[in-house]
């Protein structure tokens, strides 16, 4: 019984997290929401790395329900993305309305406590696709440097 009252416990300060910093402040005649993520990621730098130290704390909720590594791995690639997009100016906060990484881990979160057994498959699904975009994306830049780099010298 305490087990499932500390599980509860948790779950509502990672959901009241997630909705003060995802969803909390409506966007008036648009029916979508932002939170306060949305609104310190306006100040450069500093909102940005604040906004991500406190969606660090819903990665440390769920690593004290020993969560399976590969879902905290993917829970802190989540607030990684929100940091590294988020923090490019008015690309990141639009992309803030769109990609809600408290919310998401949130969601995580749930799915690994309620049901342990849960297969993490689309974790580790989510890592190969990340790392063949990553080597895509690497190779796409060697391959044009390398071409600038021939027209350059007339090879």
């Amino acid at each position: 019984m305490q087990a499932t009252q500390r599980r509860s416990d948790a779950l509502d300060q990672v959901e009241l997290i997630a909705w003060l910093l995802d969803n909390s402040i409506p966007i008036p005649g648009t029916g979508r929401r932002i939170g306060l993520d949305g609104i310190i990621g306006l100040v450069p730098g500093v909102g940005d790395l604040l906004a991500a130290g406190v969606s660090v704390l819903v990665v440390i909720r769920a690593a004290q329900f020993n969560l399976p590594r590969i879902v905290l791995v993917r829970m802190l690639a989540n607030v990684a993305l929100d940091l590294g997009i988020g923090a490019i100016p008015v690309l990141g906060d639009a992309f803030d309305l769109w990609f809600k990484a408290s919310t998401r881990n949130l969601e995580l979160m749930r799915r690994y406590i309620t049901t342990p057994e849960s297969s993490t498959r689309g974790q580790w699904l989510f890592f190969a696709a990340l790392l063949l975009g990553t080597l895509a994306v690497v190779g796409g830049f060697l391959w044009l440097l390398t071409a600038l780099i021939g027209c350059a010298l007339g090879l």
